[in-house]
């Protein structure tokens, strides 16, 4: 892709007053965003902390990366391009033990999003790639052909929580036997073949859905990422995570639940079995965004913001 056909791509970073509010507790404190894409998040946030704070953006999209003018901000800013599982490896490197806060969008940017060649959208045509790290192996594509059809239905069923998920699935191997799958527009094809008319979109957005998370492990990063992210916080720290379906957001809520749960010492409890909660859950319910916003931007209609702090631990 061009210079010339990136520059039509804009995106609206979500919630973005509700992530300054929340997520800023020292004006001078070192930040990361964990999934940086176009860097929509760390301008607002750069815009209300001190000119001595640090700003770290992680992304696996080099070429999302590459967009963005490190000099357009007053703080010093470390870009990396990784993905967010390697967050304590990233801070080693950088010498900075803990920082004061952390944002996970785990929405795909709209640089990504609306690339064709990028595969994720059903309703554009390109190939079938899925993948946030160009350099990773994994693609929709091999999933696709190389899946048995029991794995590619428990795919469908686990990551897009589809019911036609069999049914789809033996319609990808039936079509897969005349020749290899390598565009979009087959898979699409192929759930369109599967389900009632009515719940065609519905279906689409769930099979691209699981194919994506499939490819990318985002489930598996996230779990990981969630402990990561809790022990790199200085107390008073804030961790603050915005998912967009519901296995990302019941994930994050547990998590946070566990965490914060507090047991007291009974009667006759040994030391290592009382639990010292590492985290206060700021909200036990999920910030939406609001009418307006919605309306404004259709990516934050599905948005959910939870957010916690870490505790002073003495116990750790």
């Amino acid at each position: 892709m061009n210079l010339t056909s990136q520059s039509r791509f804009r995106h609206t970073p979500v919630l973005v007053d509700e992530v300054c509010a929340l997520l800023i507790n020292d004006l001078s404190g070192n930040y990361v965003d964990g999934t940086f894409g176009l860097g929509g998040h760390t301008k607002a946030l750069s815009s209300l902390l001190n000119a001595d704070a640090t700003l770290i953006g992680i992304d696996q999209d080099k070429t999302a990366l590459a967009q963005f003018t490190p000099s357009s901000l007053q703080q010093t800013l470390h870009l990396v391009c990784t993905n967010f599982e390697n967050l304590d490896q990233v801070l080693i490197d950088l010498n900075i033990p803990q920082v004061h806060g952390i944002l996970l969008d785990l929405g795909l940017n709209s640089f990504s999003l609306d690339d064709p060649e990028r595969g994720f959208a059903f309703s554009l045509q390109g190939p079938l790639d899925m993948r946030f790290d160009q350099s990773s192996k994994l693609t929709a594509e091999i999933v696709v052909n190389d899946y048995s059809e029991q794995d590619i239905a428990n795919v469908i069923y686990r990551y897009g929580e589809e019911r036609n998920s069999r049914r789809i699935a033996h319609r990808i191997v039936e079509m897969r036997k005349d020749k290899r799958l390598t565009q979009s527009e087959e898979l699409k094809l192929a759930v369109i073949k599967s389900v009632d008319p009515r719940f065609r979109t519905k279906s689409l957005a769930r099979v691209f859905q699981a194919f994506r998370i499939e490819v990318n492990r985002e489930m598996e990063v996230l779990a990981k990422v969630l402990d990561i992210a809790v022990q790199a916080l200085v107390p008073g720290g804030r961790l603050a995570v915005i998912s967009y379906h519901s296995l990302e957001d019941r994930m994050v809520k547990l998590h946070f639940r566990d965490l914060a749960l507090d047991i007291p010492r009974q009667p006759g409890m040994r030391d290592e079995e009382i639990k010292i909660p590492l985290l206060k859950r700021i909200s036990t319910k999920p910030i939406i965004a609001s009418q307006e916003e919605a309306g404004s931007n259709p990516r934050a209609r599905s948005a959910k913001l939870r957010v916690c702090e870490r505790t002073n631990n003495a116990a750790e």
